[in-house]
């Protein structure tokens, strides 16, 4: 073969997964048409997955919460796991608060304000790209840890088929956003301290593959969310996420026996979802932070929730750290 020859061929292979990825993204844009089609793809797409996994947190509006998160996440980490958070403040007392949580963690965490950006999406889109490349994880600032947690083991993970989850665990029996009992799915099977079952046959949060709240995706594939979905709001990104449903549901669901995080939706700051929230308000919390008072995010660690969302008590403290 020539010389010109060989560096087609170099240049198609070079371009040929993204144009895979594209064809990939485009057929489930619609939702989910030309399934059987795009399923063949999708399961003949094996990625890569170097040892490195990263988190993205969302926050607004609630320093004090976003800093039980941290504080919480940095006591039962285990290996490494670099972490951003995404902020908006909508008054100055509430941006004051976060130059506190920032000042705390200092370098440890990469804090990045989203007014300084043309859109979340333009923020988020940077963020990601600054992500190493392996796995990733999204959280919002009213999650707390409640066990230790291993991310090299995490990082080593085959996510080719698998989604896992941080927040399921065997003793979610209950779902706070429907206000329902939820049965374990039948197939639930119990391997080496993990739980594995198929995401298209759990019900509510066992069937819900696609959630910002601590399940574990290819940085690859995030990207490729960011690139060809529109969203303006952590909201109704995850929104956009269930197009891709179809192919999601088909994976298999992986988590811990118990899980390691809860949402304690204490409040709501946002107003494109008519979610159940508590009456402890953003701007209560916000009095208390500045006044040198936190969440004494210890009284959570080895809780049994009976749901991904559960609301709870806040325990304040004194403030350490500064």
């Amino acid at each position: 073969m020539g010389s010109k020859a060989q560096q087609v061929v170099q240049l198609v292979k070079s371009h040929l997964r993204e144009f895979v990825e594209f064809y990939h993204w485009q057929l489930f844009a619609s939702g989910g048409s030309n399934y059987s089609k795009s399923k063949e793809i999708h399961l003949s797409w094996k990625v890569s997955h170097p040892s490195s996994i990263s988190a993205v947190v969302f926050s607004k509006d609630r320093a004090m919460q976003l800093h039980a998160l941290l504080a919480s996440f940095f006591d039962t980490k285990v290996g490494e796991c670099e972490i951003f958070v995404i902020y908006k403040s909508s008054t100055a007392e509430h941006k004051k608060a976060y130059e506190v949580v920032s000042r705390i963690f200092g370098e440890k965490v990469k804090f990045v304000d989203q007014e300084k950006y043309p859109a979340f999406r333009d923020c988020l889109e940077l963020v990601v790209s600054q992500s190493p490349k392996g796995k990733l994880f999204f959280l919002v600032d009213d999650i707390v840890f409640t066990e230790v947690v291993d991310y090299q083991l995490l990082a080593s993970l085959d996510l080719s088929e698998t989604v896992f989850s941080l927040r399921m665990g065997e003793h979610l029996d209950y779902s706070y956003v429907v206000d329902a009992s939820q049965p374990l799915p039948k197939a639930l099977v119990h391997t080496d301290g993990y739980l594995r079952w198929q995401w298209s046959a759990g019900r509510l949060d066992w069937g819900y593959p696609l959630s910002v709240d601590g399940h574990v995706f290819s940085t690859d594939e995030v990207r490729l969310w960011i690139k060809y979905f529109e969203f303006g709001s952590p909201s109704s990104f995850e929104n956009s996420l269930q197009k891709l449903k179809y192919i999601y549901r088909n994976k298999q669901g992986m988590s811990f026996r118990k899980a390691r995080i809860v949402n304690i939706p204490a409040n709501k700051v946002q107003d494109e979802v008519n979610n159940l929230h508590g009456t402890t308000h953003q701007d209560d919390l916000l009095r208390q932070w500045l006044d040198g008072m936190a969440i004494d995010h210890r009284k959570f660690r080895g809780w049994v929730n009976h749901s991904v969302h559960q609301e709870a008590d806040f325990h304040l403290i004194k403030r350490e750290g500064e």
